[in-house]
């Protein structure tokens, strides 16, 4: 691996290892390198199994928006998983200079439903769609990352889960309510809650104690945009259409690219998020 990839600066610690930031030796590629330590118990390494296979499940198939998988090397116990590196950064990571406005949010989400839509389709629940792991390459364009808990429906004898992953705030009602299993309408929630931290800062209950949240996301009525933001009407339809208890009620990802929310950004590229990066930027400079 050694000769194949250089491992450059620590960029982050994801849910099961350290990630870098490495060159591609012979194309000059920057790719990120998730180094996980194999010398961890048993159920933590059948996770990053199954986040690797999951990975090469998608490399087969050029789609966008999805970080692409390069490959994975073992290097002594250590397990080296190569991805596409997005330079831009988390959109997570982009918000500390500010919620992001409507107008770059739609895009996002727009982007984002692209690759819920194609990881619906091969059977794939992501399972911890959040700002965090929504990346930005430099140009713009928007990968969905972090398949540490993503579920694969394929191989289970049903099309539903009953395990319970992910991020408290960020989690369907369902998703909660153990043994009340779930299907990929759990991202569509989880894709609401996502536009709500987008805008206001943070997801709902975020001031909230995760145990306490765990108790209150399935008892509360589904959260709604603040009624005093300047959000437009088809946004908050879009919203309250994400964040609906029944998990069989709320549109498919297909559905939601039709929405009108979404509709009316068909013709503004992801060069418009460039701007995101450059006030991040901006914000960093000005300490």
């Amino acid at each position: 691996i050694n000769s194949i990839f250089r491992r450059l600066n620590l960029v982050g610690r994801g849910a099961y290892g350290a990630v870098y930031r490495g060159v591609h030796n012979s194309s000059g590629a920057v790719v990120a390198l998730k180094v996980v330590n194999l010398d961890t118990p048993d159920d933590d390494v059948s996770d990053i199994q199954r986040e690797v296979a999951l990975l090469s499940q998608l490399r087969e198939t050029e789609q966008r928006n999805v970080v692409r998988y390069w490959g994975c090397w073992l290097k002594g116990a250590e397990l080296w998983i190569v991805m596409d590196f997005a330079e831009g950064g988390s959109v997570r990571t982009l918000m500390n200079a500010g919620p992001i406005q409507e107008k770059y949010a739609c895009v996002i989400v727009r982007e984002s439903l692209v690759a819920l839509a194609y990881l619906h389709k091969s059977g794939i629940i992501h399972r911890d769609i959040k700002a965090a792991n929504i990346l930005l390459t430099v140009t713009g364009k928007v990968l969905l990352c972090d398949f540490g808990v993503a579920a694969s429906l394929a191989n289970s004898s049903s099309a539903k889960r009953t395990t319970f992953v992910g991020t408290p705030y960020w989690m369907a009602p369902e998703v909660i309510t153990q043994g009340k299993s779930y299907d990929q309408g759990a991202d569509i929630w989880s894709l609401g809650i996502t536009i709500y931290e987008m805008v206001t800062g943070n997801p709902p209950l975020a001031d909230q104690e995760q145990m306490r949240v765990i108790m209150l996301i399935p008892k509360n009525k589904p959260p709604r945009l603040p009624a005093e933001g300047s959000f437009s009407q088809p946004m908050r339809d879009f919203v309250a259409a994400c964040l609906n208890e029944e998990p069989n009620e709320r549109p498919n990802a297909e559905e939601l690219q039709k929405h009108k929310w979404i509709k009316a950004t068909a013709k503004v590229s992801t060069v418009l998020l460039k701007d995101l990066i450059s006030q991040y930027g901006a914000w960093v400079k000005s300490g």
